[in-house]
């Protein structure tokens, strides 16, 4: 669990956010040097199996292969990963893209890792606005996978200065997940129990953490599949 730092204040600001007007969660771009996205839908004109939508970044591109090994035989499993944070409107943009033209049973969400021009609190503005997209053109199960810690690239036994950021931020994902029932897959208690898992830019993982990181949102996607 993390630190509970302010997450009363943090649920307060989430939910108030929920009820801002169109113009105020607008969001805004701020792009990084490289932007890039990767859908992939499987299973696209069958039924017999439920879809499962991975939605990340650069750690779900990790790990989803091995997520994908893992739900064969028992799901189609999808994904959109991007470098888009919450806080930017071509997040949204992308995703709605997806999710109006495909149907799926279950999501997994995770974003966080990008956007360090956004304040905790212009990422938290989106959370719900994410939701409701979400839920917009179905009735999907959905978990919220939490950010993993970034690591001084100098010294993986320490963290950078964003990681103050991806805290606040975490902790605004769980007391908005919390008042929706939604459940979080922790993976940054993991990242910070394991300095060992990081390669040496202190923000992607080798096999070893891409692999406990596939077993942690696996264990999720099958829970929610059998409800």
């Amino acid at each position: 669990m993390l630190k509970n730092i302010s997450l009363s204040t943090a649920l307060c600001l989430v939910i108030l956010s929920s009820c801002h007007t169109t113009k105020a969660i607008e969001g805004k771009i701020i792009n990084e040097n490289i932007e890039w996205s990767h859908t992939w839908i499987t299973g696209t004109n069958k039924t017999d199996l439920p879809h499962v939508l991975i939605i990340g970044d650069s750690h779900v591109e990790a790990y989803y292969p091995s997520v994908a090994k893992a739900l064969d035989g028992i799901a189609y499993p999808c994904k959109f990963t991007s470098s888009k944070s919450m806080g930017d409107p071509m997040l949204t943009e992308q995703l709605e893209e997806v999710l109006k033209h495909y149907h799926f049973d279950v999501i997994s969400f995770n974003n966080g890792l990008h956007g360090r021009g956004y304040t905790a609190e212009e990422y938290a503005a989106f959370i719900p606005v994410v939701y409701k997209l979400l839920i917009k053109y179905g009735n999907p199960k959905i978990q919220w996978v939490n950010t993993t810690a970034e690591r001084d690239n100098l010294n993986l036994q320490i963290l950078d200065a964003f990681n103050a950021n991806i805290v606040k931020r975490n902790q605004y994902v769980e007391a908005f997940a919390r008042k929706k029932n939604i459940p979080v897959i922790d993976d940054y208690s993991l990242s910070i129990a394991h300095p060992e898992f990081y390669r040496n830019d202190g923000v992607h993982f080798i096999p070893e953490g891409v692999a406990a990181e596939s077993r942690n949102v696996t264990q999720g996607i099958l829970t929610l599949l059998k409800k």
